[in-house]
């Protein structure tokens, strides 16, 4: 295949290259001098380990070379990888402008060809990819996804590593609004084993952003870490080799699903005690301070949610903290019934496993240790009687709006055959909007 890459920066030039050894002709389209004449000269514009003799033997070989000709690398390729800058403005928002400049180019050139597949490698907030059509459409003329198509493919390079990443990234994903394009795209990477995924286009952009926040957010999670560590005498590279080494819970995707706020007798109960005690010692850990805020901000939307469908009667299903228990110890949703019912609204209960009879078990102290991990101080009164509540799933079904809050998924069917009239709001995010005819949010 014919590739074109615009910029060759060093996302762009490490692209080129690796394609290009992947057994592609690549034309590489920089507006600078320097970039362009450094790779016709077999060398690399960046210092990058590896690249220099990647781009001197596939210049070598004839399979790469370099251009300002932005013209003739589109006319005589199949497909524009754009890599150009987006940095961020004053704002903190994105600088687009570097890559509207290079799509309105592309789309001048398209006047004078078909068929050809624009592929965003840059770095862009979802949102953007609406705008950049426009751009090409308006300066073409032309349709998309009749005369040309526009996807998106992040990539993973760490500088340090960018050619070893290139060819051995952790997922390959790809943006686009039609599969047999996307599918096109993937065949450059047909020679990488690794994972693949074809989503639509806000998702391949959001991925990006996702990714480095959450690094940006381990690497200071783990210098709170160290830095409590370091009051108690603690060994700080021990104690995250242990950490780390738990791939079932710690570094997995266990508690990676979206879904409702955290709750049970241990996440709330250990947090705040890592919190207080770094306080005791005089360290300052303003992440984990706001984990508690976070999760009570995400039982505030639900609230919100709740309340915004007008309708007072309110039937939940599942009061356990998880699946598979009748444990219902520091379950958020007691802070989303008692708020509920302290503005007169009307709530039924059903679950699986917890029954009245266990809820009225329950001696005084257990129900205020269930009540003061969850439960803010502001609210007028408590739940007296939780089993008052409790109902049977007929009951339950027949409120106006029906909150899942559990992950049985064994519900599907009964909740498909609900009237119309209903509304559904899926706390746990376990269902997906097609499945349901009803009124359905998350």
């Amino acid at each position: 295949m014919k590739i074109s890459i615009f910029g060759l920066g060093y996302v762009g030039v490490v692209s080129a290259a690796c394609f290009a050894e992947l057994g592609n002709e690549v034309i590489g389209v920089d507006i600078s001098d320097y970039k362009v004449d450094t790779v016709n000269n077999k060398e690399s514009p960046i210092a990058e380990q590896g690249l220099s003799e990647l781009i001197a033997k596939q210049v070598e070989q004839g399979r790469l070379i370099a251009t300002k000709d932005y013209k003739k690398a589109v006319l005589e390729t199949d497909v524009s990888f754009i890599c150009v800058g987006t940095p961020p403005k004053d704002s903190g928002d994105l600088d687009l402008s570097i890559l509207e400049r290079v799509c309105s180019q592309i789309g001048s050139v398209l006047q004078e060809k078909e068929n050809h597949i624009i592929v965003i490698r840059s770095t862009i907030f979802p949102g953007s990819f609406e705008k950049l059509k426009k751009i090409l459409e308006e300066s073409s003329g032309k349709i998309y996804g009749k005369n040309f198509n526009l996807i998106t493919n992040p990539e993973f390079l760490r500088e340090g590593t960018a050619v070893k990443d290139f060819f051995e990234p952790p997922v390959i994903v790809i943006g686009s609004e039609n599969e047999i394009i996307a599918q096109k795209v993937l065949e450059f990477y047909k020679d990488i084993s690794s994972q693949k995924f074809i989503v639509e286009p806000s998702v391949a952009q959001m991925i990006k952003y996702v990714s480095n926040s959450f690094h940006a957010l381990k690497i200071s999670f783990t210098n709170e870490i160290s830095r409590i560590c370091k009051k108690l005498n603690i060994n700080d590279k021990k104690l995250m080799e242990i950490f780390c080494a738990d791939s079932q819970l710690n570094i997995s995707p266990y508690y990676m699903k979206p879904g409702f706020a955290y709750g049970g007798s241990c996440l709330p109960k250990d947090t705040a005690a890592l919190k207080n005690n770094a306080q005791k010692l005089g360290v300052r850990i303003p992440i984990i301070d706001s984990i508690e805020e976070s999760n009570f901000e995400h039982i505030n939307e639900a609230i919100k949610l709740i309340k915004s469908q007008n309708k007072k009667r309110i039937g939940f299903l599942g009061i356990a903290f998880k699946k598979n228990t009748d444990d219902i110890r520091g379950n958020p949703l007691l802070l989303v019934i008692n708020t509920l019912l302290n503005e007169g609204f009307n709530i039924k209960i059903w679950d699986k496993i917890v029954k009245k009879e266990n809820i009225s078990r329950l001696n005084k102290s257990y129900r205020k240790e269930i009540f003061n991990l969850v439960i803010r101080r502001d609210l007028k009164q408590k739940i007296e009687d939780l089993s008052s509540l409790i109902t049977d799933k007929e009951e339950t079904l027949n409120q106006d709006v029906i909150i899942i809050s559990t992950r049985d998924k064994s519900l599907k069917q009964e909740l498909q055959n609900l009237s119309s009239e209903k509304i559904i709001i899926d706390l746990q995010n376990l269902f997906e909007p097609k499945d349901f005819s009803v009124k359905y949010k998350v």
